[in-house]
């Protein structure tokens, strides 16, 4: 849960984020550096709360970013995968997993829930973020998703599939046909690239160079 009292119409504010009190040590632990790599004041006060406010030449986006990373320290991941919410394309993913319960009050759902997602000594889990490149904390009530977009939202359906019930062994599949479709794309963009620069140096289509495609 946070607080948002930053205004974009010049006025400084703040961001206030309620944590629990486990991550609250943890915050303040590593607050020096969080403020050196964020661009911002990190203050911990008495109620739970970890209060983020700009320094004179913080941006919107940085107070924003800061925002996100101490969310994601109170899922539960470390400070320096927290810190990767800097990077360009990379976010943080919620699935709650009481939005998949019916029954509210039925925890043993909840239970069984986690331990598919998590599997026999947590080798779901590492699978999926091996598959995906994304980086995954469960905790008791939701799942938090750390990674480049594309990369997370696979790795949050891949989470939703299990939820649902899908075979473990069907998942892992649609990931790995998900990652041979994303090496595919990169190839092609890396070979792509490599041509244009190649015609504008030399004058040539680098696909009459090493025979394009065939047309009959």
């Amino acid at each position: 849960m946070s607080v948002n009292t930053w205004s974009v119409d010049g006025v400084r504010g703040r961001i206030v984020v309620a944590m629990d009190k486990n991550k609250i040590k943890y915050v303040e632990k590593f607050k020096d550096l969080l403020e050196r790599e964020l661009n911002v004041k990190i203050t911990v006060d008495d109620t739970g709360q970890v209060v983020i406010e700009p320094r004179e030449n913080t941006t919107l986006n940085q107070i924003m970013k800061a925002k996100e990373v101490i969310e994601a320290i109170n899922y539960g991941f470390d400070v320096n995968t927290a810190l990767e919410l800097k990077k360009p394309n990379y976010v943080l993913m919620i699935v709650n997993l009481r939005d998949y319960i019916i029954d509210k009050s039925k925890i043993n759902h909840l239970i069984r829930i986690k331990g598919r997602l998590i599997g026999e000594e947590g080798r779901a889990r590492k699978t999926i973020e091996e598959l995906s490149g994304a980086k995954i904390v469960i905790s008791d009530k939701s799942v938090a998703i750390i990674g480049e977009y594309e990369n997370a939202k696979a790795a949050r359906e891949a989470i939703e599939m299990l939820i649902q019930g899908r075979q473990h062994a069907t998942v892992y599949r649609r990931l790995q046909s998900w990652r041979r479709e994303m090496r595919r794309r990169k190839l092609e963009e890396l070979v792509s690239g490599a041509g244009s620069m190649f015609r504008e140096d030399v004058g040539i289509d680098w696909r009459d160079v090493i025979g394009g495609e065939e047309e009959y």
